[in-house]
């Protein structure tokens, strides 16, 4: 024997449909998302246009994407309180994406680090590997072995071994850092 639906089962089957029908994914491609500007806050200036792909193309391509690796590293771990801001300016303009813009914001707080100075900071590496991450495709291993030192706290410090993860723009020319992750 089974069950007999009561007309009040029928009726929120049916209600439970009509609502269900109403409802859309929002990340659907069909629908259309809101401009930024429509829910920007009031008194908030808007948002800065997005840079031209001419100006973010980087000052200099390397074809071997090793040697890209190499180049990024060695300004990223030799440098000194004198240098530092300058080596930053350079990782910039030679990096794409989120590898310039964590380049340029560096290089602006450093600038205004007075503690970099008044400690007379420096840091000198050596790359010890540079290899692709056999986990993750795409993913670089670069293993440096770094020694920093300066005046106070600084002085008398070991050197110790760092790991950074790293990803690669492939440019028509070369390659260029898009994205560096140190871990250690």
């Amino acid at each position: 024997m089974s069950p007999r639906r009561t007309p009040t089962s029928a009726l929120m089957v049916l209600l439970a449909a009509s609502v269900l029908a109403g409802c859309s994914n929002p990340d659907a491609p069909s629908h259309t998302r809101t401009t930024e500007t429509s829910i920007q806050n009031q008194g908030e200036p808007p948002a800065p246009n997005p840079p031209s792909a001419s100006s973010q193309h980087p000052a200099e391509v390397i074809s071997n994407p090793q040697a890209a690796l190499a180049q990024f590293t060695h300004l990223y771990t030799n440098w000194t309180y004198r240098t530092l801001t300058a080596n930053q300016h350079s990782l910039a303009r030679i990096a794409v994406g989120s590898a310039r813009l964590a380049e340029q914001q560096a290089a602006a707080a450093s600038q205004a680090d007075t503690t970099i100075k008044a400690g007379r900071i420096w840091n000198t590496a050596q790359v010890i590997s540079i290899a692709t991450d056999l986990t993750t495709p795409g993913v670089w291993t670069i293993v440096t072995r770094e020694e920093t030192g300066g005046s106070s706290q600084y002085e008398g410090l070991p050197a110790t071994y760092h790991v950074t993860l790293a990803k690669l723009a492939r440019l028509p020319d070369g390659y260029a850092v898009s994205e560096w992750l140190p871990q250690s």
